[in-house]
C-alpha cells in the first residue's frame, strides 16, 4: 500500500508539477518519462458488422517514467484498460503498475531487477518485447546481470513472463555471450574486416503434471551467430535448436527443433542489394507449454516480408509460422543518376522486393503413425526440401521521383499471394491480389502541404476488390485528412460497403493530438509477423501522446 502510495505521488507531481520539482523530491537527478492514451467511442453498425459496447467508450492508457541520478535508473509504468479497445484481448481489461524495475550501471557491469525487455542476437530463443498497438507484452519479471570487459559482452538472467496482469507459471534461465573479435585481438583493431561472434542458451522449468504425456520439466534451447562487415558487404548468420518439446501448438510430439536464418547485403551509394534465408522446423518455443497465440512466447521468429506503410499494402500481411516455415527475401534499391533522362533533375530512386514462405517438408516416421500424432516424434523433414504447401508471396516495386522542388510522386505495384487458412484460419480460397498505389505530394509554400494518396486492390478473392483515396493538408504542427474506403464486394457473397473516415490532429514540441471520426474495416494488423485481428468500427477516436 505504501508503495502504491508513493507511486501515485509521483504521478501526481508529474501531471501537475514539473520535472524540476521531482527531481528535487527524489534528491537530484534527471526525469523522464511518456504518456499515451487511446479512446474510442463506438457506435453499432450493422452495415459493416460493427458492434456497440455497454460501456460505449473504450481507453487504453499508460504513463511511463524514469528516474536516473548517476549510475541508478528506476522506472515504472501505470497502464490502464477499461475497457481494453476491440481488437485487444479482454485479459488486459483493469488498470496497475504493470512494469517496475531498478537498474544499476557502470561501464563493466550492468544490474536489472523487476522489469525488463532482453534480445539474445536475432531473437530467434530469446526476444522479450512490448508492442502497445498489438497489445503485447511479453516483458520478463525477475534478475538481469550484464558484464562488459574488452570486446566481450555477457548476460545472464533468471525471470519470470508478464501474463497481463499476473506472470506465467514457466521460470526462464538464458546466458548470451557476445564478442568483437577486433576488440579483443589488439593487431585486428584496425582491420577492414569486422568479425561479431555470439553464443545463447535459454532454459524453461514447468512442473509436469500431465495424466497422459511424460513431460520434460527442463527445455533448452541453443543458439550460435556470426557477423561479418567488410567494406560494402556484410553478411549474418544465425543456428538455433531446441529440445523436444511437446506443447499445445505442436499437438504434443516430441520431436526436437532448429532454426537457420542468414542474411547477405551490399551496399554503396545509390546501390543496395540484400538477401534473406530462413528455415524453421518446430520452433515455438513459450515458458507456458499450453499456451498458444500471442501468450507468453520466448522465441521469436520474424516473418522474412517487408513490413508496408500503404493500408491496402497491409490488408493481406503475412503471419509468422515458427512451427515450420522456409523463407526468401531480397531487396534491391537503385538510385537513377540525376539530369538523365530516367533520372530527371533530380534523380529517381527503385525500390523492388520480392519475399516468399513455404511449409517445410513433412513425412510420415513410419507406416504405424500418422504425420503430427501426440505422442510420437511427429514426422521426418528433408531439410533442403519445400513442402508443398505455399504460404505467401509478395512482389512490389515502388519508384519515387522528385519533380520539383514542390512536386515528389512515388508509383508502388504489389503482387501478393495470401494463404488463408495458414494466416487467419479460414478454410476459404487463398487470396491473390494485385495492387496499385499513387503517392502525390505538392509543398506549395514553406511548411505548408496537400498530400494525395490514390491506391486500388484487386481479387476476385475474400471480399473482392478495394479502393482508397485519401487528402491530407499539413500546416507546421497540424494536419487534416479526410479518407474514402471503398470495397465492391462479391455478388451474392459480400455486399459493397463505403468506408469514409476524417481525422486532425497537432503536434506540439513532443506532444501530439490526434482526433478521427468515421468507419474503420475489419481486418489483420501485424507487426514484424505478429498479427492481431481488429473488428468492424464506427465512431470517433482520440489519441494523445506526450514525452518529456
Amino acid at each position: 500500500m505504501k508503495n502504491s502510495l508513493r507511486a501515485f505521488l509521483i504521478v501526481a507531481i508529474m501531471s501537475f508539477g514539473s520535472k524540476a520539482i521531482l527531481a528535487q523530491v527524489l534528491g537530484g537527478g534527471e526525469v523522464h518519462g511518456s504518456f499515451q492514451a487511446d479512446a474510442q467511442y463506438y457506435k453499432k453498425d450493422s452495415t459493416i458488422g460493427a458492434d456497440a459496447i455497454p460501456q460505449k467508450m473504450a481507453v487504453n492508457a499508460f504513463f511511463e517514467m524514469r528516474y536516473t541520478n548517476k549510475n541508478f535508473e528506476a522506472g515504472m509504468r501505470y497502464e490502464l484498460f477499461m475497457p481494453p479497445l476491440q481488437g485487444y484481448d479482454s485479459r488486459w481489461k483493469g488498470n496497475g503498475f504493470g512494469y517496475r524495475f531498478l537498474r544499476y550501471r557502470n561501464k563493466q557491469i550492468d544490474i536489472t531487477a523487476g522489469n525488463f525487455y532482453e534480445q539474445f542476437g536475432t531473437g530467434m530463443i530469446l526476444r522479450s518485447y512490448q508492442e502497445w498497438n498489438l497489445g503485447f507484452d511479453n516483458s520478463l519479471d525477475g534478475v538481469r546481470v550484464k558484464y562488459k570487459v574488452k570486446g566481450i559482452t555477457l548476460t545472464a538472467l533468471a525471470a519470470k513472463q508478464r501474463y497481463y496482469w499476473s506472470l506465467g507459471p514457466g521460470l526462464i534461465r538464458g546466458i548470451d555471450g557476445q564478442l568483437s573479435v577486433n576488440d579483443l585481438i589488439d593487431k585486428w583493431a584496425d582491420a577492414k574486416t569486422r568479425v561479431f561472434l555470439g553464443y545463447s542458451f535459454v532454459s524453461r522449468f514447468q512442473t509436469a503434471q500431465d495424466p497422459i504425456f511424460k513431460l520434460p520439466e527442463n527445455v533448452a534451447a541453443q543458439a550460435a551467430r556470426i557477423e561479418l562487415y567488410r567494406g560494402k558487404y556484410n553478411f549474418k548468420m544465425e543456428v538455433g535448436t531446441k529440445i523436444n518439446d511437446p506443447n499445445a501448438s505442436n499437438s504434443m510430439i516430441y520431436k526436437s527443433g532448429n532454426a537457420v536464418m542468414a542474411e547477405f547485403g551490399y551496399s554503396k551509394r545509390g546501390l543496395g542489394f540484400s538477401i534473406q534465408a530462413e528455415r524453421v522446423d518446430n520452433m515455438d518455443f513459450r515458458s507456458n507449454r499450453n499456451s498458444t497465440g500471442f501468450d507468453l512466447p520466448v522465441g521469436y521468429i520474424p516473418a522474412m516480408t517487408r513490413q508496408h506503410a500503404y493500408s491496402l499494402a497491409a490488408m493481406y500481411p503475412y503471419a509468422s509460422q515458427a512451427n515450420g516455415q522456409m523463407g526468401l527475401q531480397t531487396t534491391l534499391i537503385y538510385k537513377l543518376k540525376k539530369k538523365t533522362l530516367l533520372g530527371g533533375k533530380y534523380g529517381t530512386s527503385v525500390n523492388i522486393n520480392y519475399s516468399i514462405s513455404n511449409s517445410i517438408n513433412k513425412s510420415k516416421i513410419n507406416d504405424s503413425t500418422a504425420i503430427g500424432q501426440a505422442g510420437t516424434l511427429g514426422y521426418k523433414s528433408d531439410f533442403f526440401k519445400l513442402g508443398d504447401e505455399k504460404y505467401f508471396s509478395d512482389f512490389n516495386i515502388k519508384i519515387h521521383r522528385k519533380l520539383s522542388r514542390k512536386w515528389n510522386v512515388s508509383l508502388m505495384y504489389m503482387n501478393v499471394f495470401y494463404n488463408m487458412l495458414i494466416n487467419e484460419g479460414h478454410a476459404v480460397p487463398n487470396v491473390k491480389a494485385n495492387i496499385g498505389i499513387a503517392d502525390i505530394w505538392w509543398k506549395f509554400k514553406p511548411y505548408n502541404s496537400l498530400h494525395l494518396e490514390l491506391q486500388s486492390l484487386f481479387t476476385k478473392q475474400d471480399q473482392g476488390n478495394w479502393s482508397s483515396a485519401m487528402l491530407e493538408y499539413n500546416n507546421h504542427g497540424f494536419f487534416a485528412a479526410a479518407i474514402l474506403l471503398y470495397n465492391q464486394g462479391i455478388t451474392g457473397q459480400y455486399a459493397s460497403a463505403y468506408y469514409p473516415y476524417a481525422t486532425m490532429g497537432y503536434t506540439h514540441s513532443a506532444t501530439r493530438i490526434t482526433l478521427g471520426y468515421g468507419r474503420q474495416r475489419e481486418g489483420i494488423v501485424c507487426v514484424g509477423g505478429v498479427c492481431r485481428a481488429v473488428p468492424a468500427s464506427n465512431g470517433l477516436s482520440l489519441s494523445i501522446n506526450s514525452s518529456f
